[in-house]
């Protein structure tokens, strides 16, 4: 419908590589685990605290990342554009 309102994706948009550091609590980052372990990428040492960006995380995005066939820098564990948007995370 011209001039309503967008449509909201139904994915959530890249955060940008900053937003994944060590601490960083979010929605967003729950959502990303949830769909790394759907992806058989879960290299999670526990499901506690699955809102908060730490190692496991690193480890489960970095074993995504090997999967899509990247490797060395572009599968170092911290998202990118091309890999978040192929992960498919849902909008929270």
């Amino acid at each position: 419908m011209a001039g309503g309102p967008a449509i909201p994706s139904s994915f959530e948009p890249f955060p940008g590589a900053s937003f994944f550091h060590t601490g960083r609590k979010s929605p967003i980052v729950a959502a990303m685990h949830r769909r790394l372990v759907a992806e058989g990428c879960n290299r999670y040492q526990s499901s506690a605290n699955t809102d908060v960006w730490g190692p496991g995380d690193v480890k489960s995005y970095a074993a995504f990342q090997r999967k899509l066939g990247l490797a060395g820098d572009d599968a170092n564990g911290i998202p990118g554009k091309t890999s978040w948007d192929k992960l498919q995370v849902p909008d929270v």
